[in-house]
């Protein structure tokens, strides 16, 4: 298997083979700890590394880091635990001893234009599918939920900052829906053609979950902004293109990533299905979670028969079985 690009791209510079070592040892084994249901099956691919990191990351913790917080609560979600950090720090001191020990026993290699388009593909898909997934719980209006009756009597002063920004997105459908439908043409980046459209689009997009994450104080800052150093990453090689027509106003060819050539038929047959595979697992997943959200919409938001906010005047006699302690009750699930 090789590349057209290895045959007629002039060779890499020194430090431009070194930052791709880097980066490729990196990103992919971001993808496999940090996956966060991007890629369905990467649960069980990634189960060997995941249990390794279960040990050697609360040793490196305690042992080499003297490391104070509780660093023994495992990844969830996106949830950004001293765990998650601390294995941060890992992968990428991995990453450059992997970088270096590549370096030196790697020495005659031109260029990694075939590596590149594998990394990039991976890439791509994990923006894609990471956003896509937020994406359409946004536009139904269930990642960030309407404030609920307990919500609107509780005191703003006692918002946590996270509180505020969730009470605040939340309270407008139109507005999940504007955003979540933003996420979801993260989908450009499952076609190589459109690589640099999708990438603005998700640059664009992870820089406003950033500042809403760090800002407000959201626990999901580690992989919002991988998806903005992801997105930057497909961008540097247009970034000539890009100068040009944003800034300068002048006409330039627009980057495409370009495709291993595969000389056997069986095996350019076998990635077309394996595409599909991946794109129909992906979209089944999809399929599924919409109804199962939905049934969870419907049993959120079903209103008890007494649904309201009940207050009580401190000397009304007729009520007697109510605490004379309580001043409010408030009904709301069914």
């Amino acid at each position: 298997m090789t590349s057209i690009a290895e045959n007629s791209i002039k060779a890499w510079s020194p430090s431009k083979k070194f930052f791709f070592r880097f980066s490729f040892v990196f990103i992919f084994s971001f993808i496999l700890v940090f996956n966060n249901g991007a890629f369905p099956l990467f649960g069980y691919i990634g189960k060997p590394l995941t249990d390794l990191m279960h040990w050697i990351t609360p040793w490196f913790a305690k042992t080499i880091l003297q490391y104070q917080y509780d660093y023994t609560i495992f990844i969830n979600g996106s949830g950004d635990t001293s765990y998650a950090w601390v294995s941060l720090l890992l992968l990428v001191i991995v990453a450059a001893v992997a970088a270096i020990s590549w370096s030196l026993f790697d020495l005659k290699r031109q260029n990694y234009e075939t590596l590149y388009y594998w990394l990039t593909t991976t890439i791509r898909y994990y923006i894609a599918f990471m956003l896509i997934n937020y994406g359409v719980i946004k536009v139904m209006h269930f990642q960030m939920q309407p404030p609920s009756l307990s919500q609107l009597m509780q005191p703003l002063g006692e918002y946590t900052p996270m509180g505020q920004a969730w009470t605040f997105i939340g309270f407008s459908k139109g507005y999940n829906i504007l955003i979540g439908i933003a996420e979801i043409l993260s989908g450009f980046l499952l076609f190589r053609k459109t690589v640099v459209l999708g990438a603005l689009v998700t640059l664009v997009t992870s820089i406003n979950i950033m500042s809403i994450n760090y800002f407000y104080d959201v626990p999901v800052k580690m992989v919002s902004t991988a998806l903005f150093l992801f997105s930057l990453f497909l961008l540097l090689p247009s970034t000539h293109t890009l100068v040009s027509v944003f800034i300068k106003g002048q006409p330039a060819l627009l980057f495409t990533i370009q495709q291993p050539l595969f000389n056997k038929v069986w095996k350019r047959k076998g990635l077309i299905v394996f595409k599909i595979l991946i794109l129909t697992i992906f979209g089944v997943q999809q399929v599924i979670g919409i109804f199962n959200t939905q049934k969870l919409i419907d049993a959120f938001f079903k209103k008890s028969p007494l649904y309201g906010i009940y207050h009580f005047e401190k000397n009304d006699e007729n009520i007697k079985t109510i605490p004379k302690e309580w001043r409010q009750i408030i009904f709301s699930a069914g």
